[in-house]
């Protein structure tokens, strides 16, 4: 054997030695989200934080959501309802029920942001096309009282509370 095959030889065998990745499955990926619900539900709010702000940072609303509940709550960090109302816009804004209904609560009370009814109205009736239980039963019992600035609608009433008792 020349030296150009044994150099082509030792090749192909070097190949057949390397490890076959897609033979071996890798272990799976960690769900940095799964993990930041895991250290809450464990009390440790601030490593769930730390797992849930880079998520929050590029947009993964769950993590908005929940980065929004630990500064309205207070939870491993100084209770601000200002940041929590900013945390619950970003996720409001992508469709986030449970984030459309917080907002709506903040602007309904005035907590982190001025108290503006009209627009918590708007955040209320948002969260509850989008299947929120909670605020479909605000917005029932809206129609039903007249509340908010809406005008009674005993029918309206009737959807909402129908809409909330589904789960639709």
């Amino acid at each position: 054997m020349n030296r150009k095959n044994l150099i082509a030889v030792g090749f192909v065998l070097g190949l057949f030695s390397l490890p076959v990745s897609a033979d071996k499955p890798g272990p799976p990926p960690v769900d940095k989200f799964e993990s930041g619900q895991s250290a809450f539900d464990a009390g440790r709010y601030v490593k769930a934080r730390e797992l849930w702000l880079p998520l929050a940072e590029n947009g993964d609303v769950r993590a908005q959501y929940a980065i929004g509940r630990l500064h309205e709550k207070g939870r491993g960090v100084e209770r601000d309802f200002a940041t929590a109302a900013g945390w619950y816009r970003k996720a409001a804004e992508q469709g986030h029920a449970d984030s459309q209904y917080r907002l709506a609560v903040g602007y309904g009370y005035g907590w982190g942001v001025k108290k503006d009814e009209a627009t918590g109205l708007i955040w209320l009736r948002k969260a509850a096309a989008n299947g929120q239980k909670r605020a479909q039963k605000v917005l029932a019992q809206a129609y039903e009282e007249g509340r908010l600035g809406l005008k009674a609608d005993p029918e309206q009433a009737k959807y909402w509370y129908d809409k909330a008792k589904s789960g639709s």
